[in-house]
């Protein structure tokens, strides 16, 4: 869980000195996106695991040979299929 505090504008990349400008309203994000609310709702260690992702990673299966999303994270994947498959899935 994050907590964003939307403030500025910049109106180019900082490492090209973009200059800050106050935004007319001011904002905060609590970071508890959908998939966030719903890994909660549903009991789920990761928001990859939620339903919504099932016919993404279902799809992903079809057209790959690395075989089926395991749903295994950091020293667990040791193959980096899961790591693979939520990269590809959320963009």
């Amino acid at each position: 869980w994050n907590i964003v505090f939307i403030q500025f504008n910049r109106d180019e990349p900082a490492e090209s000195g973009g200059k800050l400008a106050p935004l007319p309203l001011k904002h905060i994000d609590t970071g508890m996106g959908l998939e966030r609310l719903v890994s909660v709702l549903q009991d789920k260690r990761s928001n990859y695991d939620i339903d919504a992702f099932r016919p993404i990673f279902d799809a992903i299966e079809r057209v790959s040979t690395v075989g089926p999303y395991g749903g295994l994270v950091l020293e667990d994947d040791t193959t980096l299929r899961d790591t693979a498959y939520r990269a590809v899935a959320d963009h």
